[in-house]
């Protein structure tokens, strides 16, 4: 897997609060999930344990949590910040794919934006199922991303009616068949959910629609604007070289030379990251959240 997010702990930081909010957490723990007893969670591609922190302080007392990733650097600040908190953790430095966990160990399986970035993501999914005791449950919030780009607006650059959703649906798709990577497993995964044995399977869309609104008086919004050119939306080349291997790298996902070089002026044009202030935003997560209840055979007697 890829050491892209070994030193991403700022990036995650500034940018995680962007898909969810804290009531709609509430609501799922409660009301949707129902997790009134005190859980064992797994989180399968931690990080930090962000979203560990997030269930914990919604799970009863007595919870546990156990954080799962590849990346040293991102596990070592885990267990710093939460050795400053009263929860019981420990974190393995693991391929989602293959963990050093027992069967039927855990209450909760876990994960958040993961799978989307990993080839062979159903081995994953097996993992999860494996190491979750039988009436436990197993939950995946994972990216849509051809939905973020069919629902992202700008209103001065005309987003809705401008962005070529078939460029980056050909992006999306040459990326899977390539490198078995899925941007878009959020979709899926109810499918790949029910191939793992999962019982009850559902879904929910999360609710977070993030707004910019000039002006941007506030440390809140340049907060967000910040996390949101951080998102992507801020890169802005000016060197000719670095604009054609922009150009380069969309062609070797599959876009034509004229599609790339479309494209990229567009963006250019739109510049988001000088202009984005005065900019009217509205820009969704989209994320899915799937779940289903595991159910373990029976062992002959």
């Amino acid at each position: 897997m890829s050491d892209y997010w070994h030193d991403r702990y700022e990036h995650l930081c500034a940018s995680q609060w962007l898909y969810h909010n804290a009531d709609y957490w509430r609501f799922l723990v409660r009301d949707v999930w129902r997790l009134d007893r005190p859980c064992r969670i797994v989180d399968f591609g931690c990080g930090y344990g962000r979203w560990g922190l997030v269930l914990l302080e919604l799970l009863p007392r007595g919870s546990t949590y156990t954080g799962v990733d590849t990346s040293g650097p991102l596990l070592a600040k885990g267990r710093q910040i939460y050795a400053q908190r009263s929860y019981e953790a420990q974190f393995i430095e693991a391929d989602v794919r293959n963990v050093p966990l027992e069967d039927d160990s855990f209450d909760l399986a876990f994960c958040h934006a993961v799978l989307m970035h990993v080839p062979e993501p159903q081995r994953a999914v097996a993992e999860m199922v494996r190491v979750t005791r039988d009436g436990g449950m197993v939950i995946a919030c994972e990216g849509n991303r051809n939905a973020v780009a069919a629902l992202l607006h700008i209103e001065e650059s005309n987003e809705l009616d401008n962005v070529p959703l078939e460029l980056f649906q050909t992006m999306n798709r040459h990326v899977r068949e390539r490198s078995g990577v899925d941007y878009n497993i959020g979709a899926r995964m109810p499918i790949l959910l029910h191939r793992a044995g999962l019982k009850d399977i559902a879904c929910r869309v999360t609710d977070a629609v993030r707004l910019l609104l000039p002006p941007l008086d506030s440390a809140k919004d340049q907060q967000l604007f910040e996390a949101i050119c951080n998102e992507g939306m801020g890169y802005q080349p000016s060197d000719a070289k670095e604009i054609i291997q922009w150009e380069q790298r969309l062609v070797s996902h599959g876009v034509s030379p004229a599609q790339a070089r479309k494209e990229v002026r567009r963006e250019l044009q739109r510049d988001y990251r000088h202009k984005g202030t005065d900019y009217h935003t509205v820009w969704p997560s989209l994320l899915t959240f799937s779940y289903g209840t595991v159910v373990k055979p029976t062992s002959a007697i």
